[in-house]
């Protein structure tokens, strides 16, 4: 098991700690099977993690990617998960819609064995601006993070 810390922010990252963003775009690259997301924002600021995942889907990567509803309405990111559930049958989207809850959560899990948990949501502030700070985590507490985002796609 590994276990790493991640930030945002310039005082945190100029000390070592590697940046959120940099790190989840190294995972998505990596990915060879699966691909999970839990996240409460999405925004058009971090499309360029969409064109990730898109290039995941391409090479045969099952994504599933959960989305609290209420908060992920941009039209351009709309647009372009629905073109990639229209054009790859290993890629869904779930809208997390629990009556009394929201879907707050901000996790990745890549092959069931490396997670990112952090407070960063997928937006301008959460990858870039804002202090937010996560962890890297490799073995088996990833398998069961995976294992919880598995039991939210079945809470809709």
């Amino acid at each position: 098991m590994t276990i790493e810390i991640l930030g945002t922010g310039p005082e945190i990252i100029k000390n070592g700690t590697r940046g959120v963003e940099p790190v989840i775009e190294e995972v998505i690259k990596n990915a060879r099977k699966e691909i999970q997301i839990a996240v409460y924002v999405l925004t058009s600021r971090a499309l360029h993690l969409i064109e990730l995942l898109a290039d995941a889907a391409k090479r045969g990567v099952k994504i599933t990617l959960i989305l609290n509803a209420r908060t992920c309405r941009d039209k351009e990111i709309s647009l372009k998960l629905d073109y990639l559930v229209e054009s790859f049958p290993h890629v869904r989207v779930i809208n997390f819609r629990s009556l009394k809850k929201q879907l707050h959560a901000k996790v990745i899990v890549v092959d069931r064995n490396t997670a990112i948990i952090g407070s960063a949501n997928f937006s301008w502030g959460g990858m870039y601006s804002n202090y937010e700070i996560g962890v890297l985590v490799e073995g088996n507490p990833a398998w069961e993070v995976a294992k919880i985002l598995d039991q939210l796609c079945l809470i809709n």
